[in-house]
């Protein structure tokens, strides 16, 4: 990232934006628990000493997603102060800092329904790396959200604390206000400064938030590619989106009476959409991997059978 990007950044006006830190390729940005730990008290410690409002994150073992108000400035402080506490904890570890060049992309986001699908990409990110079922991940703020269990995860006041253990749990000499709890293995819990109920206020119901966490493909693959990243769809993911696209184009029909051709036009319909490729949909269409690389390939085709 070059000054003149962060100098951009820096002009946005107030708002709620997708604040995602690049992934570190060939390494990661955190290796054991405690490593996460600290992730966790930077999130909490560029809330209180930046005067952001986050609504949901995720810290991946080579990346970050933040969904957070504030202006631009406030926002490239919080990745500056963010940059610097992985870079030390990094050095700490015995491996390299990070790289000069390493940066960061801030998205706006326009709108509430924007706002919940950018809430629901950076809370599936676990869930779409097999880590775990939605909500399950422990390094970051999606067990809130619907789930009456996340109540039981508290931990000990500050105010009961010594001084020393803060300072060793979180890695910094900030005070932090004397309610918020620090639990021993997760540190300073998200529960102290994440209104999960304004989150939860944009979604229906538990069964909306968590179907579109699960099926909203497509709103995930467009984020996806603003933010420079990629979708990875699992196998029965991709029959799911087959299936629901054979259906939404050739309704009534069945399976086996859905031409070649036919199917041809769904592939080439999802490769453009949702990137999948001729190995994804080949399994799923029950056609060669050849025949539709050659229906992507074929300008023609595309013409013939529309997009």
């Amino acid at each position: 990232m070059n000054q003149k990007e962060r100098n951009q950044y820096r002009e946005m006006p107030g708002g709620i934006y997708h604040l995602c830190l690049d992934r570190l390729e060939g390494r990661w940005l955190f290796y054991k628990p405690e490593d996460y730990r600290l992730g966790m008290a930077s999130i909490a410690l560029a809330y209180l000493k930046f005067g952001i409002l986050v609504y949901a994150f995720e810290l991946m073992p080579n990346h970050l997603h933040v969904i957070v108000r504030g202006t631009g400035e406030q926002c490239v402080r919080t990745f500056s102060f963010i940059r610097r506490r992985l870079s030390e904890q990094l050095l700490r570890r015995g491996y390299p800092a990070l790289p000069e060049e390493y940066g960061f992309k801030l998205i706006p986001i326009p709108d509430p329904d924007a706002l919940k699908s950018q809430i629901l990409y950076t809370l599936r990110n676990p869930y779409e790396k097999d880590f775990c079922i939605p909500g399950g991940y422990p390094w970051g703020s999606g067990y809130l959200y619907f789930n009456e269990l996340s109540d039981c995860i508290r931990g000990v006041q500050v105010s009961a604390m010594h001084k020393a253990d803060i300072r060793r749990m979180i890695g910094s000499n900030e005070i932090l206000p004397d309610n918020w709890e620090i639990h021993p293995i997760l540190g300073i819990l998200p529960r102290n400064y994440i209104p999960a109920e304004i989150v939860e206020k944009l979604f229906s119901s538990a069964k909306e938030y968590l179907t579109r966490m699960v099926k909203e493909y497509e709103a995930m693959v467009k984020i996806a590619r603003n933010l420079e990243e990629e979708v990875v769809f699992s196998e029965i993911e991709v029959r799911d989106i087959v299936n629901t696209e054979l259906r939404n184009s050739y309704p009534g029909r069945l399976f086996r009476t859905i031409s070649s051709e036919e199917k041809c036009k769904v592939a080439v319909r999802l490769n453009e959409m949702l990137g999948l490729t001729a190995s994804q949909l080949s399994p799923a269409l029950f056609l060669s991997e050849l025949t539709i690389s050659q229906a992507l390939r074929s300008k023609d085709y595309g013409v013939r059978f529309g997009s």
